[in-house]
């Protein structure tokens, strides 16, 4: 009787057994198999505007993929709210909203950084506003696109003077109509950035008062769909391989690469890029800097009480993925 006890206990843990390798296999196979990617990005974002015109994404997801770019996005939070929807698998961002859309409830993943600046991002004031320091914003008409990397910037300008956005007539205003707000007199400035300053500055004599130097890290992120990268967790890599691709051509043939974002940016001056690309620090990363960098934005938002939810940055930026592409 015991022997045939015995005989019975090891046949139900090898039919376990199988059953559960049997399982996992399934798992397995049912993953990275989405046939379209979405991404959403700006027409400034060298390595995805390359990396989807030169072919890269292409390449490293082959025919039976689809892709789709939009590289003209309205703004950080129209993507995460596309993201929310389930519109876009990947969009590249600043990280102010996407902390919003995490407090929010949004499963978003950081898997790097693109790029930082302190000196592509400033307040440009108007060319009779009489604005010529931080203080003289005081009650001034101050435009920016809210919950941005901009408008933490404002932020951080008014924090530095011992001033609140009380102080100032907050005007919320997308970036790609600012412009007609000063040809309009209808601001006297704005916190923005390179390339919508240059045209604000070209076309109506405003003048650059002070840049993010000293005040902010400006840091722009890769980022992902959660559920999109639990589902397809290869395309992550995939997508990161092919960002440093392009990255690494985009440097190799500059001149090329700048026809190619001007055209993509409607027909903007090769001189604009060239300025674009000179005034941002192109890199991809998420190490300790990077990571700490978020958290601070994080921190910020919370002691401004625009955020409630209390984040770690650490449990949503995941390096994995570029770790895997650069074959670490």
């Amino acid at each position: 009787m015991r022997n045939i006890f015995k005989s019975l206990l090891v046949v139900l843990i090898t039919v376990t057994a199988l059953i559960a390798t049997g399982c996992k296999k399934k798992a397995s196979s049912e993953l990275n198999t989405a046939k379209k990617i979405r991404v959403m990005g700006n027409a400034g974002y060298f390595p995805i505007v390359i990396g989807d015109k030169k072919g890269f994404f292409k390449e490293e997801f082959g025919d039976s993929v689809s892709l789709e770019f939009n590289h003209h996005m309205n703004g950080g939070a129209a993507a995460m709210e596309a993201m929310t929807a389930g519109e876009i698998d990947f969009a590249i961002l600043g990280d102010m909203p996407v902390i919003q859309s995490k407090g929010n409830g949004l499963d978003v993943v950081v898997l790097s950084s693109l790029f930082i600046s302190k000196d592509g991002y400033h307040l440009v004031a108007a060319k009779d506003s009489g604005i010529h320091s931080i203080e003289d914003m005081k009650g001034k008409k101050i435009a920016v696109m809210t919950a941005s990397t901009n408008h933490k910037l404002l932020l951080k300008y008014l924090e530095a003077k011992n001033l609140t956005v009380d102080d100032i007539d907050l005007v919320p205003l997308k970036t790609k109509d600012q412009l007609a707000a000063f040809v309009g007199k209808n601001v006297d400035a704005a916190v923005t950035q390179i390339p919508a300053s240059t045209k604000i500055i070209e076309q109506t004599g405003a003048y650059i008062v002070v840049n993010a130097d000293d005040y902010d890290t400006i840091q722009t992120l890769i980022t992902g769909s959660g559920k999109f990268l639990k589902e397809n967790p290869e395309y992550g890599v995939k997508f990161m391989r092919a960002v440093i691709k392009a990255d690494k051509w985009a440097r190799e043939n500059l001149d090329e690469a700048l026809k190619i974002i001007a055209e993509e940016d409607g027909d903007s001056p090769v001189s604009t890029e060239q300025l674009y690309w000179d005034t941002r620090t192109f890199h991809y990363d998420l190490g300790d800097d990077e990571v700490k960098a978020v958290q601070d934005t994080i921190d910020y938002l919370n002691q401004q009480g625009t955020l409630t939810a209390k984040l770690d940055a650490k449990t949503f930026c995941d390096a994995s993925y570029l770790k895997k592409a650069r074959g670490l």
